[in-house]
């Protein structure tokens, strides 16, 4: 369409040059048309051209936006594990480092901040004491008072940690470099290396200068014991406007009030909202074949108190729903989804750890039973360790036919067996003749089918229980049961 005018116009003036023989002036005037109608064409053919260009502009723009932020992802672990350097030699510290971290993040957005430089801060504060790796032990680790000289050799550390970030081009460690140097300067001058006073010490400095204090005198050392939280408050606030800015003090203050002396979230967080900002992270990561950033993200999730069934349910089998849509579009290939895959079971098996401490499996005998050969689906397994963890006595087999049912049923004898599988029809056709021989062989155990495991036949069947979500799966496993005995009975 964009064309059809200027060329059906060049046509006609074709024409009419060759047919009608005009005179001179109609020659000249066809001509002028022509040349308007060549620019027209010409500012169309530019106007295209840009237009390209600025498409391709904007696709390279987003891809450099993306690999900028996978570049400051691989640098914040690189901080992560520098920062565990310094904390392993110093057993007595043990989460000291991340509390720093997550109190200096905190206090910043408090501050209303840059919510990049609060990120940024998060990273860059767990590396405040980083030239303590210079410090001998002898004087580190020590189990009494300092001398004079030992301890001037500790406040080297400042210096040292800033020899060792600065210069970088990390943004991080920048920022990293002007915290070591500067988190123990104090509001009146007095404090070191270098005496600065007041607003000549970096915002970031005074940030973390209050957090680490805070976190040190609640936190046992190796030569005293914890101060309690009221009387750490008490030896800080004694200190406004000498050790620590004064308007600092008073917004960590409010901070403690809502996240508490472990540096929590606050309260008031939407756990729908926290679930998904989780999931954003851990999806990202695994897409990119990120293992370390997953176990992480999945790490703070753990001890930032989200429950398992949520992290398996919307975290991981909603990350891989994900993988799994990318892949059947083409967004990524084989052998990215193959390694998503296998981080994420990975770290279920590292979740299977955590969740089994303690637990005592006592309850009743469940058997999870899995069908077809579908890698991409993790839901069985975590439904498997839903069920370990709340006492029941456990046991997952894949690849289960009709045949090898009937061994399992002989070995385990179950209660109840949970059924499980791909989205394949030949799965649902290997469930439905899972579900005849255990009719045939054991007509009165419960069966459960797991999610994304039900034929739509089977889904109308009120005799079995669909579990549409792997953290429902405890509660629809006792309610199965609790029927089973109360038709027994």
């Amino acid at each position: 369409m964009r064309w059809g005018a200027p060329l059906v116009l060049i046509g006609v003036a074709s024409i009419a040059v060759l047919v009608a023989r005009p005179s001179a002036p109609v020659i000249a005037a066809l001509a002028a048309l022509l040349a308007c109608i060549c620019v027209v064409i010409g500012w169309l053919v530019g106007e295209e051209r840009r237009a390209e260009l600025r498409r391709e502009i904007e696709r390279r723009s987003h891809e450099l936006t993306r690999a900028l932020s996978e570049l400051e992802i691989a640098q914040a672990e690189t901080v992560r594990r520098l920062s565990m350097a310094v904390e392993f030699r110093d057993e007595d510290t043990g989460a000291h480092i991340e509390r720093i971290g997550r109190f200096s993040q905190l206090l910043a957005e408090q501050l209303e901040m840059d919510p990049e430089f609060c990120e940024r801060l998060s990273h860059a504060a767990p590396l405040h004491d980083v030239g303590k790796v210079a410090i001998p032990d002898a004087i580190l680790l020590k189990p009494g008072p300092l001398t004079a000289q030992e301890r001037s050799i500790v406040e080297t550390h400042a210096e040292e940690g800033h020899r060792l970030l600065r210069g970088s081009s990390s943004s991080i460690l920048d920022l990293a470099a002007t915290i070591a140097l500067s988190h123990h300067e104090k509001w009146n001058g007095t404090g070191y290396p270098r005496g600065l006073i007041g607003e000549e010490i970096p915002i970031e400095g005074r940030i973390v200068a209050i957090a680490d204090v805070f976190d040190a005198l609640t936190t046992d050392r190796v030569y005293r014991k914890a101060f309690s939280v009221q009387e750490a408050v008490a030896m800080m606030t004694a200190q406004r406007g000498r050790h620590f800015d004064p308007a600092l003090l008073d917004a960590f203050l409010e901070v403690l009030g809502s996240s508490g002396p472990d540096a929590k979230r606050r309260q008031s967080v939407d756990p729908h909202q926290l679930a998904q900002e989780i999931f954003e992270r851990y999806a990202a990561a695994i897409e990119r074949g990120d293992a370390e950033t997953a176990e992480g993200v999945v790490a703070q999730a753990i001890e930032d108190g989200v429950p398992t069934g949520t992290i398996h349910e919307e975290v991981i089998a909603g990350a891989m729903r994900r993988i799994a849509e990318l892949a059947e579009h083409g967004e990524i290939d084989a052998r990215a989804e193959q390694l998503a895959t296998g981080i994420s079971r990975r770290i279920l098996a590292t979740m299977h750890r955590y969740m089994l401490r303690g637990a005592e499996p006592t309850r009743e005998r469940i058997l999870i039973a899995g069908v077809g050969r579908d890698e991409r689906s993790l839901s069985l397994q975590m439904i498997h360790d839903q069920l370990a963890c709340a006492g029941y006595r456990t046991a997952i087999e894949k690849s289960v036919t009709a045949e090898r049912l009937q061994t399992l049923l002989h070995s385990h004898r179950p209660e109840l067996i949970v059924l499980g599988g791909g989205e394949s029809a030949g799965d649902e056709a290997a469930i439905e003749e899972l579900l005849d021989a255990l009719q045939a062989e054991r007509p009165g155990v419960p069966v459960a089918l797991g999610v994304g495991a039900a034929p739509e036949r089977l889904r109308r069947d009120p005799a079995i229980r669909l579990i549409d979500r792997i953290d429902e799966a405890v509660g629809a496993v006792e309610s199965m049961l609790a029927a089973r005995e109360g038709i027994l009975s």
